[in-house]
């Protein structure tokens, strides 16, 4: 399938908060802006670009692999840390243990996103600043405002309590005022609500990987039931069923005929398992989606390239095959996690692949069953300028309409119960089997289990835990998510003050005796 190219240039802005350094500073625009300067349409589109290119670089996040589709699984009841042994990437595996502290935690995201909301302000300023009231412009700031609140939501659910500026910085010491979660909360809504409410901003893109109302809508959502807000539900309930009235997306409920050509495929009938194929991306099925292809990512340029680590980091260790790639072991599969798929549901087999004993090495925390949806393939790395475990071309799917079916079953659950709820469940279970014939009451528990099932490995079940406070059997989260198994070995403990990551001490000590001194989350 061909790669579309939406980085057109690569932005040079200086001044992050984290200190990653400017190493990756090397190309500079000729028309850089500068705060409060005019701005042509030349310079606005390559500030843009520059906000744009963070989407490509959470799963090797400054050096880090911190996916935003994947990391904080390490932290859920659906996978192990694993990898060669317990200090093999050591820091995730405090993480995974809830052990974490200020100095180890990792930074990845604290990098990117704080850069990416630093673009995002640049991009801002400039539309500001326009020469000419270019006819894109409402639809660029729109776009603007969506990723900065994607990139911020990301910080705020992470961190809780974090820095936040909307202007441009033009010198130093870019240092901001630390707000509460609940402070950042209409700050991160305002945003969305501008881009949504923006007529110019379309529904869907017409040029594969830009930012929509869709997605706009989406990231509403995530932030809403997130943050519980119940006097915003009917809001995102309405944006739910707009988009999934709109009729530009929909389930993908049979893979084409004939798929799977070339290097690393093969034919299948499985609808769900082909949309996480190279083949299915920018499906029907698909709302948001970051474009990676396998070029430029290397060891030393982190802040650089378009390819995809997940791919190598999680894939089972040594092994031999003629269509799957080995990887390092990572995030191998909780076995009582893969009994939660039925015989017969298309997500058991998309989701979790188990490789015959004896084909792969043994290691650390080795369940036999390793994730799927992004795992490596022979022939999804060619070709690459780059190093290659870092440039797979596998896309990031960030939104699928089956999120907006099951945001939808849930809110019409909390509005009118089961009657409500139900024909969105049905939906999504009906794709799931190919048939009508396994569909369940649409109680909140299996709204619960449908969501487990359907976002397997994307990344999502840590948030819903979270947010829920407990688990699709009623099980408080104190129990869902504490292990104690030597056999594994795994051992964590679940409270209330996990739910954010220590802020890095490296910014705790930057800040120390200025006026905007940063204090610590509990942890």
């Amino acid at each position: 399938m061909k790669k579309y190219k939406l980085i057109i240039a690569i932005i040079a802005l200086t001044g992050i908060m984290s200190s990653c350094g400017d190493e990756f500073l090397t190309l500079y625009p000729s028309g850089d802006v500068v705060a409060g300067a005019p701005a042509t349409l030349d310079v606005i589109e390559k500030n843009l670009t520059g906000a744009y290119q963070i989407l490509l670089f959470d799963d090797y996040a400054n050096g880090q692999w911190m996916p935003v589709t994947g990391y904080f699984d390490l932290c859920s009841d659906d996978v192990y840390k694993g990898g060669g042994d317990a200090t093999d990437q050591g820091d995730d595996q405090l993480v995974a243990e809830y052990r974490t502290d200020a100095v180890r935690v990792r930074t990845g995201w604290w990098s990117i996103f704080y850069a990416g909301l630093k673009r995002c302000n640049g991009a801002l300023e400039a539309i500001e600043n326009a020469v000419e009231q270019y006819d894109k412009l409402p639809q660029f700031k729109a776009e603007a405002l969506t990723l900065r609140a994607y990139y911020v939501h990301w910080l705020w659910k992470a961190y809780g309590n974090i820095p936040y500026f909307d202007k441009a910085w033009t010198e130093e010491p870019f240092l901001a005022p630390q707000h509460t979660f609940a402070e950042l909360y209409p700050k991160i809504i305002a945003d969305l609500d501008a881009a949504i409410n923006t007529p110019e901003f379309p529904m869907t893109a017409t040029t594969k990987g830009r930012v929509t109302k869709a997605m706009a809508m989406m990231t509403k959502a995530r932030v809403v039931l997130y943050y519980k807000d119940q006097s915003k539900y009917a809001e995102v309930l309405a944006n739910m069923k707009t988009i999934i009235d709109n009729g530009a997306f929909s389930l993908v409920t049979t893979a084409p005929a004939n798929n799977f050509t070339g290097t690393g495929s093969a034919p299948t009938n499985n609808p769900v398992e082909w949309i996480f194929l190279r083949d299915g991306e920018f499906s029907s099925e698909s709302i948001f989606e970051a474009n990676h292809y396998p070029e430029a990512k290397s060891w030393g340029g982190a802040w650089g390239g378009f390819g995809n680590y997940t791919p190598r980091f999680t894939g089972a260790r040594a092994l031999q095959h003629s269509t799957y790639v080995a990887g390092w072991g990572f995030c191998p599969v909780v076995p009582s996690a893969y009994s939660i798929f039925e015989i017969g549901d298309y997500r058991r087999e998309a989701s979790v692949i188990e490789f015959p004993k004896g084909t792969t090495d043994e290691a650390y925390q080795h369940t036999g069953l390793w994730l799927k949806k992004y795992i490596a393939r022979v022939g999804y790395n060619v070709g690459t300028r780059g190093d290659r475990d870092l440039n797979y071309e596998n896309n990031s799917r960030i939104y699928r309409i089956a999120e907006a079916y099951l945001n939808a079953a849930e809110l019409e659950f909390y509005a009118n119960g089961q009657a409500g709820a139900q024909p969105y469940l049905d939906k999504i279970r009906d794709r799931a089997f190919g048939n009508d014939l396994n569909r369940i009451n649409a109680t909140l528990d299996n709204i619960k289990l449908e969501r487990r099932r359907e976002f397997f490995g994307e990344g999502m079940r840590f948030w819903d835990l979270v947010r829920w406070g407990s688990d699709e059997k009623g099980r408080p989260i104190t129990e869902t998510l504490s292990v104690n198994d030597p056999n594994v070995p795994i051992s964590r403990t679940w409270s209330d003050n996990k739910k954010f990551l220590p802020i890095p001490q490296s910014e705790i000590d930057r800040t120390k005796g200025t006026e905007f001194e940063l204090q610590q989350n509990l942890y």
